[in-house]
């Protein structure tokens, strides 16, 4: 039997600020319950684990000895019974499941299946209509990608992989040891030659090489050399880490913050970011 293992991720990126959230999932005891934004008791504790609503849906679930997965209404309602066991959030219109004794299983947001994976080990949500898929031997393992209607559209070949994004994908390569990008149709867009890299955001990605940050655009050429030791996209700018001090630098990679504090989060589209200086005294 396949031991397949589900990667369960948020059900919405809040940092994008493209989707208005109305109920947040907040544990109460040992149970989760849905609150509006003035804290008003909107579906009652009764969850073991609670997502955020994602297109009217949130995955939930159940608790007790036997807790299973599922996904309900913004009016507690069940859309699809909790019968899973392992499952995710939906995204591009699909959800991965898996039933006991079952397969990683993509289903709509009606419940109905799509195609199932025998095979795979581990799977992703789908980005731009692809999603990664793993399977494994006694020796090692690959990855590879199917597209929505379950067709593999590139077979499972690389050691690590991340997910699509303006239309290419970082891949490792473990005989060179580096990092590189991807198509769709699974050409090498990007030559095998970081230590690591990001996804793109708007045609550009970070990536680290020589243990330093940079930026690169679609063509692989830098935009901002490797310098920094972190570098976090952030509307617009850089959350950077410089000799263990975070500041901001722009799309150019100039300094408009210098880096001074001891811990930072991003700004996120928004006039402030939290951030912590520690005194040297």
């Amino acid at each position: 039997m396949v031991s397949a293992m589900l990667m369960a991720l948020t059900a919405c990126d809040v940092s994008s600020g493209k989707k208005n959230i109305y109920l947040f999932p907040v544990k109460s005891g040992k149970d989760y319950q849905y609150v509006d934004k003035e804290g008003k008791i909107i579906i009652n504790p009764q969850f073991e684990y609670a997502s955020l609503f994602n297109n009217g849906l949130a995955l939930v679930r159940t608790s007790g000895n036997e807790s299973k997965l599922g996904y309900i209404q913004e009016d507690g309602k069940y859309a699809i019974t909790p019968s899973y066991k392992s499952a995710t959030n939906f995204s591009d219109g699909l959800a991965w499941v898996v039933s006991e004794n079952g397969y990683p299983t993509a289903i709509n947001t009606k419940g109905e299946i799509k195609f199932s994976l025998q095979e795979a080990e581990e799977v992703r949500l789908f980005k731009e209509g692809f999603a990664a898929f793993s399977v494994s031997d006694s020796s090692e393992t690959k990855w590879g990608f199917v597209d929505k209607e379950g067709k593999i559209k590139i077979p499972p070949q690389f050691t690590q992989v991340n997910d699509f994004s303006n239309g290419k994908c970082a891949v490792y390569n473990s005989s060179d040891d580096k990092w590189g990008f991807i198509d769709k149709e699974g050409k090498i867009a990007i030559n095998y030659q970081f230590e690591y890299a990001n996804n793109f955001k708007s045609g550009k990605a970070i990536v680290y090489s020589g243990g330093k940050a940079g930026v690169i655009d679609e063509k692989g050429k830098y935009i901002i050399n490797p310098q920094f030791s972190s570098m976090n996209a952030d509307h617009g700018k850089y959350l950077i880490e410089q000799n263990q001090k975070w500041g901001w630098c722009d799309e150019d990679g100039k300094i408009i913050i210098n880096p001074q504090f001891t811990q930072a989060n991003p700004f996120l589209g928004n006039s402030l970011a939290p951030v912590q200086k520690k005194s040297t005294s």
